[in-house]
């Protein structure tokens, strides 16, 4: 069940009925649409999921805006400001919820997650993981060399990120916009985006990584000496391999006899769920909307060997609730309402420990 943030218990205001709903509803979405593993009301149906949670959030619509609607039709009472104000203060709430537990459970082996409020920015220290050299004196030497050791600071500071959706007055007033669905589209959109920051973040490091951490093509004597060495300059915590399907793929014995014996799994899973070791974990692929040309997002030619025990790779932090900016249901002459959607959140690279990138379609 997807936790419910202090921020929205608070708006909920003790009802947290809908939140509730709200959780199994995007759960079982995602477990459906996308095989994630999360827990989910299976005696319900979807679609009557989906027509409960829609009737749902527009009865909390009712409380927030403080409307009496009684005497009045669905489309007169959908005209008073208060209405659209509060329909997305009750979505923005609804968003708050389920973007940082998607993004737990997405990025959970190796991103941290924080949450501040407004005028936050978040602050990471960084401890040396480096051990102290061990040398050889003489039976007269007092001291060897001395060694220091120095923390470092990495701050982030969220920036906002938006969505703007657009809407005929008049679906509005007959009832063709399904609240529940539209939380919905707001909330994937937004864990997408920030998915793509994520990988982003990692693949803007490869030209700056050490050379011992980064291979430009793959070789099997290649992928075991990363992994090697990522365990080993992390204390010996177990490096596994993260990369999207076609990057995975590419991961296969040299031998066409152990090619062979491997067949069933790699046709199974299209990529081999161990090699020489290792653990291999798919990250699933993002389309680039802004392309308009379905290209993909993220990079298939790059493998990430991470070490998922020690200080997390990723840092992520959201900066307050979000925020709803919406026009006036009369404020333009086609009578359409714009509202736009803002999310504050900040992605960077802030740990002490090592990491490896390999290329593998170089």
């Amino acid at each position: 069940m997807i936790r419910i943030p202090d921020n929205v218990l608070k708006f909920s205001n003790g009802n947290v009925d809908l939140y509730k709903a709200w959780g199994d509803y995007f759960n079982h979405y995602r477990a459906v649409n996308f095989k994630t593993n999360v827990d989910y009301d299976r005696n319900v149906s979807f679609e009557e999921k989906t027509e409960k949670l829609h009737k749902a959030i527009e009865a909390r619509i009712g409380e927030v805006a403080g409307i009496n609607n009684t005497g009045f039709s669905d489309a007169i009472w959908k005209t008073n400001p208060n209405y659209r104000w509060a329909t997305f203060a009750v979505i923005g709430s609804m968003i708050d919820m389920a973007i940082p537990e998607v993004v737990v459970d997405d990025f959970m082996q190796f991103a941290e997650v924080r949450n501040g409020g407004f005028g936050d920015n978040f602050v990471f220290d960084i401890a040396s993981s480096d051990l102290f050299i061990v040398s050889k004196g003489a039976n007269g030497k007092r001291h060897t060399f001395a060694q220091r050791q120095f923390n470092g600071q990495v701050a982030l500071n969220p920036e906002p990120r938006f969505v703007t959706v657009e809407e005929d007055l008049y679906r509005i007033l007959c009832g063709k916009r399904n609240l529940a669905e539209y939380a919905m589209k707001c909330a994937l959109a937004m864990e997408k985006e920030l998915s793509i920051d994520v990988y982003k973040a990692i693949n803007d490091t490869y030209a700056t990584l050490p050379n011992n951490f980064k291979e430009a093509s793959f070789t099997v004597d290649g992928f075991v000496k990363l992994a090697q060495r990522v365990q080993a300059a992390n204390g010996g915590a177990r490096c596994v391999v993260f990369g999207t399907k076609i990057g995975l793929s590419k991961i296969l014995p040299s031998s066409d006899y152990l090619k062979m014996q491997l067949g069933d799994i790699y046709n199974r899973m299209g990529y081999l769920t161990t090699f020489m070791g290792v653990g291999l974990f798919e990250i699933p692929q993002k389309i680039d909307d802004a392309a308009g040309d379905y290209s993909f997002a993220l990079e298939d030619d790059k493998l990430y060997f991470i070490s998922t025990g020690v200080q997390k790779l990723v840092k992520i932090g959201f900066e307050g609730e979000t925020i709803t900016i919406t026009d006036g249901q009369y404020a333009n002459a086609n009578l359409t309402q714009a509202t736009t959607l803002q999310k504050r959140w900040a992605v960077g690279i802030a740990t002490n420990a090592k990491y490896g990138i390999m290329d593998v379609i170089a």
